[in-house]
C-alpha cells in the first residue's frame, strides 16, 4: 500500500556469515514482525495470494499460502502473539479490510468495516495486541462525497467475535484522503493515534478514552495537503508514545517524514524532507525511523516515468541508506535490528547485531574527455570493495564497476554516454550482507 501510494506521489540473533536471504522472490513489498521466541515472520501478497513465511533456520523459509485475496491487494499490517501470526490485508480499492488469524493447524478470517456505500473507503489501519491476545484495529470510514470520516476501533478475540467502538462522529475530522490510523496500548487501554488533512492543514490526534466518551490530544499540526501513507505509532522503553507519518506538500513538491513524541507534552520534528514511511523501531536509545526517499525522472527532464529508492533509516541527527526499497524495520534479539528490503531479487530479510549505521558517501563529476569521476567515503571501513551502478529512473540499472576501498575512500572513472546519468556506489557489509548504499540526489549531465 506504501509502494504504490509512493509511486503516485512521485510522479507528483545474527548468524556469523550471515547474508541476504530471500523471502519472496518477485514480491517488492511485505510486513515484518517477531514470533515470542524471536523467529522472523514476512507476510506479503504475491499475485492473487495472501503468504505468510516463517523463517525456519539459515536460508530455509516455510511459506504458507493463506488465502486468495483480489489483485491489488497488501498487507498493511502484521503481529505475531502466542498462537501465531495475525494479519490485516486491505483491497487495493480501499473497500475490503480482512483480519487473519492463525488458529491452531488453520486460519481465521474475520472482515472489518462492514458494507460500505459506493463512495465510502476505509482508511489504512493499524494493528496490535492487548494483554489478552485479541487483536485491536483502529481505521477510518471516509467519505468522498463529502471527506467525512468516523474514526473506528474493533477488538476480536480469538472466537472471531468483533465489538466495535466508533470514537468520532458527525463526520469529525474532515479530509481530503481516508485518515490513517494506529491504535497504541497505554497502560492497559488503547489509545488510536489518527493522521488527517483538510482545507490546508493536517493534524494528528491521539485519542485515549475518557470516561465515557474519547477526547483528541493534538501531537502535531502544520499546513500542507494529506497524509500519504500508513501511520506508525508504539511507546519506547520509558512510556513515551512516538508516531510517524509522511505528508504531501504539493506547495513546494515536498513530502516530508515526521516524528512526534509525547510525553508530559507533545512536539513533533521533520526527518526527512521527501520521503516514504515504512517503519518505526523504538530501542531505548531513540526513535529510529524507516523511510524511501526518491528521485524521479520526470524531475530531470525524462519523459518515461520512473523512480529510484533510497531506502533510508534515521534516528536523532544521524542516518543510514541502504539499496533498495525498505519494506520493513524493527528490533530484533539481543538489540539486533531486522530489515526487510525489496530488490531485484525480490524481498529479501537481514538482520544486523545493532543498528545499521554505515555510512557511504558519493559524489560524480562529468569531466571533458567525456568520463564520469566518482568517488565517495565509508568511514570506518578500510578494505573492501563498492559496487557503482548507472541508473535513470524508469530504466534498469547498469553495472559499471567496481572501486576498490581504500583507507575509507574509493574513486572510479567511469566511461558512459547515458545522460542525465544518475549513480549509485553500494557496499555489501561482509558479516550481515546488509548493501549499505549512497544515491546522488543530482544527475550528472553532459559536460
Amino acid at each position: 500500500m506504501v509502494r504504490s501510494a509512493a509511486l503516485a506521489l512521485a510522479a507528483l540473533v545474527v548468524a556469523p556469515g550471515a547474508s541476504a536471504e530471500i523471502v519472496a522472490r518477485g514480491v517488492q513489498d511485505g510486513m515484518l514482525s517477531l514470533a515470542p521466541n524471536g523467529q522472523p515472520v514476512v507476510a506479503y501478497v504475491h499475485g492473487s495470494s495472501f503468504v505468510v513465511s516463517t523463517r525456519l533456520a539459515v536460508n530455509r523459509w516455510r511459506a504458507e499460502r493463506v488465502a486468495t485475496v483480489q489483485g491489488g491487494s497488501e498487507v498493511v499490517a502484521l503481529t505475531v502473539g502466542a498462537t501465531g501470526p495475525v494479519a490485516l490485508v486491505q483491497r487495493g480499492d480501499l473497500r475490503k479490510l480482512t483480519l487473519y488469524r492463525r488458529l491452531g493447524f488453520g486460519w481465521q478470517a474475520v472482515k472489518l468495516g462492514g458494507v460500505l456505500p459506493a463512495n465510502v473507503r476505509l482508511g489504512l489501519p493499524g494493528l496490535v495486541l492487548d494483554g489478552q491476545g485479541n487483536a485491536v484495529v483502529a481505521y477510518t470510514r471516509w467519505s468522498g462525497a463529502n471527506f467525512d470520516s468516523k474514526l473506528m476501533l474493533a477488538r476480536i478475540d480469538v472466537r472471531g467475535t468483533v465489538r466495535q467502538t466508533q470514537i468520532t462522529r458527525e463526520g469529525f475530522p474532515k479530509s481530503y484522503v481516508p485518515p490513517p490510523a494506529v491504535p497504541v496500548i497505554v497502560r492497559g487501554r488503547a489509545h488510536v493515534v489518527e493522521r488527517y488533512g483538510y482545507a490546508g492543514v493536517l493534524a494528528t490526534l491521539e485519542w485515549y478514552p475518557d470516561k465515557h466518551t474519547w477526547t483528541g490530544l493534538g501531537l502535531d499540526a502544520s499546513l500542507g495537503d494529506f497524509p500519504v501513507g500508513p501511520l506508525y505509532a508504539g511507546l519506547s522503553p520509558a512510556g513515551t508514545l512516538f508516531a510517524a507519518w509522511t505528508d504531501s506538500i504539493s506547495e513546494y513538491s515536498d513530502a516530508p517524514v515526521t516524528l512526534a513524541r509525547h510525553a508530559h507534552d507533545a512536539s513533533s520534528r521533520i526527518v526527512l524532507d521527501r520521503a516514504l514511511t515504512t517503519g518505526l523501531a523504538l530501542p531505548g536509545t531513540g526513535a529510529e525511523v524507516a523511510a524511501n526517499e526518491w528521485v524521479g525522472g520526470s524531475s530531470f527532464g525524462l519523459d518515461r516515468a520512473g523512480v529510484d529508492w533510497a531506502a533510508t533509516l534515521v534516528w536523532k541527527n544521524q542516518r543510514a541508506e541502504l539499496d533498495g526499497w525498505i519494506a520493513a524495520y524493527g528490533l530484533a534479539p539481543h538489540g539486533g535490528r531486522d530489515v526487510l528490503l525489496g530488490g531485484p531479487g525480490g524481498l529479501s530479510w537481514f538482520r544486523a547485531p545493532g543498528r545499521p549505521a554505515t555510512r557511504v558517501t558519493i559524489a560524480a563529476t562529468s569531466e571533458a574527455n567525456g568520463k564520469v569521476h566518482v568517488s565517495g567515503r565509508v568511514p570506518g571501513v578500510t578494505s573492501g570493495r563498492v559496487s557503482i551502478y548507472r541508473e535513470r529512473p524508469g530504466f534498469p540499472r547498469q553495472l559499471a564497476g567496481h572501486a576498490t576501498i581504500a583507507g575509507s575512500a574509493f574513486s572510479f572513472n567511469d566511461k558512459s554516454s547515458a545522460r542525465p546519468t544518475l549513480y549509485r556506489a553500494v557496499y555489501v557489509a561482509p558479516v550481515t550482507g546488509i548493501p549499505f548504499a549512497a544515491l546522488l540526489r543530482d544527475p550528472v549531465l553532459a559536460s
